[in-house]
């Protein structure tokens, strides 16, 4: 039961970091405000670190497969989600970017031709 206990433990982490980066694009909406709370500890884990793929642990046994099919359904979910607001954040610096820059007040503005 080693095995069984061992990949709860794994599926646990991996719920944790989808559920963080999920809160941390929470509020991003088509009206561009933003509620991120990006860098929030969810356990006394640190979920920020690199995710590191376990080794040892063998196959995943049979009554984890239902939590694996939730995990990988909440991670496909998210991924659109991700795309999304990058895509919503990539309209919003095109917009940004497309303002002038601010001009020196006294450079001309007009061209006088006649005079």
């Amino acid at each position: 039961m080693a095995n069984l206990s061992a990949w709860e433990a794994v599926l646990e982490d991996l719920e944790l970091r989808v559920d963080a980066a999920a809160r941390s694009i929470t509020g991003v909406t088509d009206s561009g405000r933003a509620g991120s709370v990006s860098g929030v500890a969810v356990s006394a884990g640190s979920t920020n670190d690199m995710w590191v793929v376990p080794r040892g642990l063998g196959a995943i046994p049979a009554q984890l497969a239902e939590r694996v099919r939730d995990l990988l359904q909440n991670q496909q979910k998210l991924i659109g989600e991700l795309e999304t607001a990058r895509n919503l954040t990539a309209k919003h610096l095109a917009a940004v970017r497309a303002v002038p820059p601010k001009r020196d007040a006294r450079a001309s503005v007009y061209l006088d031709v006649d005079g």
